[in-house]
């Protein structure tokens, strides 16, 4: 063998043994990330699920008998705080895996909800009204809204089955009331949660109505509420694609990241009314 092929041969070794070792690195480096981001997601879906304990058994509300929808309660705000933490610390330190991780605790979110539906649907959550039913359904669609870029397709599956049964447990209570009235409690003539005479007879609602009341009570408070805790979702904003949030909810947004540039900012002049994007009796189980 020639001097040349002999060098050639060698070199060609050398290149393919220098990219095998390059690859087996990064699949070494991504092992340690997966390894990491597990470890790291477990922690945090640990202290996500306690957070959405106390704002979905804890916050004081008898689901039964709500009072009325004033808006996102503080307990809500609360539960994203968890999100905000988490986006504070992944930004800082690994700014690539945001997303990943987000997309990741949003969607145990959902099925938290969905698991403790089901743990406590015999216990603290075995009868809701409709008011119960429109401050969560608000709710929901207040978190979907602001994580909107997080939200995986699973995410998405796991909230429609959640605002499903979330229908069919108001539904069944609407029914179980109407058959024992004495068991209901309507609010007095003049008293300050007193809803609206279509709304107090709640009781009489068909699931058609329900989503529609609930949609009322989005269109009426949701872009509000968007604006009014604007700063404690504000990390949120600057990675949102307006293309991709629900076309109810862009002029929610639109004034809530110009918020960020013009705080004196008169938003209620340029509101538009919000609908709700996802409610749908095809989901009911």
């Amino acid at each position: 063998m020639s001097i040349q092929a002999t060098y050639y041969l060698f070199n060609c070794r050398g290149r393919d043994e220098e990219d095998s070792d390059m690859q087996d690195l990064v699949m070494s480096f991504s092992g340690l990330e997966e390894k990491a981001l597990e470890q790291y997601t477990f922690a945090k879906a640990s202290l996500i699920r306690t957070a959405a304990t106390n704002y979905l058994l804890d916050s004081g509300v008898q689901w039964g008998g709500a009072p009325a929808v004033k808006g996102v309660r503080d307990a809500a705000v609360e539960l994203l705080h968890t999100l905000v933490a988490v986006h504070a610390e992944v930004f800082a330190a690994c700014k690539p895996l945001l997303d990943k991780t987000l997309g990741i605790l949003v969607e145990g979110l959902i099925d938290t909800f969905l698991s403790l539906f089901h743990e406590n649907k015999t216990k603290d959550l075995r009868s809701f009204d409709a008011n119960g039913f429109c401050q969560l359904m608000l709710e929901l669609e207040y978190f979907e809204t602001i994580l909107n870029p997080h939200f995986t397709s699973d995410a998405r599956e796991s909230l429609k089955s959640l605002q499903g049964v979330l229908l069919e447990k108001v539904t069944e209570s609407v029914t179980e009331t109407i058959e024992t009235p004495s068991h209901h409690r309507r609010p007095t003539r003049g008293s300050e949660d007193a809803l609206s005479d279509d709304r107090q007879q709640g009781m009489t609602l068909s699931p058609d109505d329900l989503i529609a009341l609930a949609q009322q009570y989005s269109s009426e408070l949701l872009q509000a509420e968007l604006e009014r805790t604007r700063i404690n979702t504000a990390c949120f904003v600057e990675s949102i694609v307006l293309d991709s949030v629900p076309e109810s909810a862009r002029a929610a947004y639109a004034s809530f990241r110009g918020s960020m540039d013009s705080p004196s900012r008169n938003f209620r002049g340029n509101s538009q009314p919000v609908g709700s994007p996802s409610f749908s009796r095809q989901r009911r189980r």
